[in-house]
């Protein structure tokens, strides 16, 4: 018995929130006349240790009713946790993402142990660099967060850059071209389509091989400053042309400002389509 109550014992390892009378008496024989559903105290979080030393041995052995020959040594308890893998990750990411098409390479994870409990990852965890977060639950409301960095592709087709883009001016058909290959699916996609963009131009230069979004794509002006423009001016059923000088650039719907070469007046027109303006009144 003395024997048995002075043996210096390893972690004993417990797969839940509480330790129980049976968790103290697998560590430690000479407590076997323990209640074994009686708590004795919460279990540690994943990856600490909860000791139980001399004193609270003894006090626990004396509310039992057992009688020690000699002083205990303390014990250790550790909550049972399993190596993080990429192959244990794998399955939950595949559900999360609900995607059969797509491909998911894990280039790195959390590299601690994690109790057992439910991996649960979102789509909402996903950050666009491939950083996808998610939590353990286990126990009683407890979760422990973990992470995988991740690249997620689907075989997509888009429009990029074949010629460098200048601002302001009409992007021509040989200056695109349409590709096919691996591109994140979610956020901003580029445009699948060269008559998306054919005609209109960019708000900023853009490079050869760089991919063409919607939001990168404004109309061309239809008229520019200098350009010689013919104006229509209609009142009722009079109907009246003639051609004006633009002083200032617009598109199609924006008013411009024009000069009458024949009196040098100034006057607004709103613009029509390519070098064509109307005055209603």
């Amino acid at each position: 018995m003395a024997a048995a109550a002075t043996a210096v014992l390893a972690c004993q390892t417990i797969d839940g929130d509480r330790i129980a009378g049976k968790d103290l008496a697998a560590a430690n024989p000479i407590f076997a006349a323990i209640d074994p559903a009686a708590i004795l105290g919460p279990a540690p979080l994943p990856g600490a240790q909860r000791i139980f030393h001399s004193g609270e041995l003894l006090r626990v052995a004396r509310q039992a009713g057992i009688e020690l020959a000699a002083p205990l040594s303390e014990i250790c308890f550790v909550r049972a946790t399993d190596p993080l893998t990429p192959q244990k990750l794998f399955p939950f990411l595949r559900a999360a993402l609900s995607l059969d098409n797509a491909k998911i390479e894990i280039l790195d994870f959390s590299r601690v142990a994690i109790p057992r409990g439910a991996i649960d990852f979102s789509r909402a965890g996903l950050s666009p660099a491939g950083l996808w977060r998610g939590r353990v639950n286990f126990g009683e409301n407890q979760s422990m967060p973990i992470w995988a960095r991740v690249r997620i592709t689907t075989e997509q087709t888009w429009i990029e850059a074949a010629a460098p883009l200048a601002p302001g001016k009409p992007i021509d058909v040989s200056q695109l071209r349409q590709v096919s290959g691996p591109r994140f699916p979610f956020g901003a996609a580029p445009i699948s389509s060269i008559n998306d963009a054919a005609g209109r131009t960019v708000l900023r230069a853009v490079k050869p091989g760089e991919p063409i979004f919607a939001n990168m794509l404004i109309a061309a002006r239809q008229i520019e400053r200098g350009d010689t423009v013919r104006v229509d001016v209609s009142s009722g059923a009079a109907h009246l042309s003639f051609e004006a000088i633009s002083q200032t650039a617009g598109r199609a719907g924006e008013l411009i400002l024009l000069k009458n070469p024949e009196n040098g007046r100034y006057f607004q027109a709103r613009v029509e389509g390519k070098d064509k303006a109307s005055i209603t009144k």
